[in-house]
């Protein structure tokens, strides 16, 4: 079973599907966890051995490219990724969680002008997730999490200065494109500004709920 657990900027995706995945484990549950930025200096991935093992800079590099470019990198990363780890995430009472997957960085290139029925067209093709745990922040409270730490251009509509009003505004236009796509496919939402603890919990219970469907 794959599962992708989703969310704009700020959202904790990070840290909710690394947490998830420890308790889901320790319940004794067959888990994986997948991370786009697994591929990078990673014996397990021979083929994306070229590139560097600095992920920080691999990510400012990939910011840089133009689109259709950078989308394409984007969906190619995570699907190799992904691909590599296709036997045990079909396997029967397995779950592949997805830190991501493909629907905010295609969120966010759709707000940078990339044509919406193109890219959906793109990420059509990839494997389809058995279920979508969507993480919802409101901008202005993951502002709060983020600034001072690691807020980046990428996630500011290429505002080199990383302002508020910057940051708010693109991560407003991307939430509107993952609000309008969990309407139309039914994802699970978890509001992600409650505790962390509440959160995860909230994921690990979709999750297994999700797994006891599927057997």
């Amino acid at each position: 079973m794959i599962v992708s657990l989703v969310g704009s900027d700020g959202a904790g995706k990070s840290t909710v599907s690394r947490l998830a995945t420890e308790r889901l484990a320790a319940a004794g549950t067959t888990i994986e966890r997948v991370d786009r930025w697994d591929i990078v200096d990673n014996p397990a991935y021979p083929a994306t051995r070229f590139m560097k093992p600095d992920v920080p800079d691999t990510r400012l590099c990939v910011a840089e490219m133009p689109n259709p470019t950078r989308f394409l990198f984007l969906m190619w990363s995570i699907s190799h990724a992904l691909l590599a780890r296709t036997p045990p995430a079909v396997r029967t009472g397995s779950v592949t969680l997805l830190d991501g997957y493909w629907m905010k960085h295609a969120a966010s290139e759709i707000v940078y002008g990339l044509d919406r029925t193109w890219a959906e067209g793109v990420v059509s093709a990839l494997p389809v997730s058995d279920q979508v745990v969507y993480l919802r922040i409101d901008p202005k409270r993951a502002w709060e999490r983020k600034v001072g730490r690691d807020v980046v251009p990428y996630e500011c509509g290429m505002d080199p200065a990383c302002s508020r009003e910057s940051f708010l505004a693109h991560q407003n236009r991307i939430l509107d494109v993952l609000d309008d796509w969990a309407a139309c496919f039914g994802w699970l939402t978890v509001d992600a500004a409650e505790p962390l603890d509440d959160v995860v919990d909230g994921v690990v219970a979709k999750v297994s709920g999700a797994l006891a469907e599927g057997r």
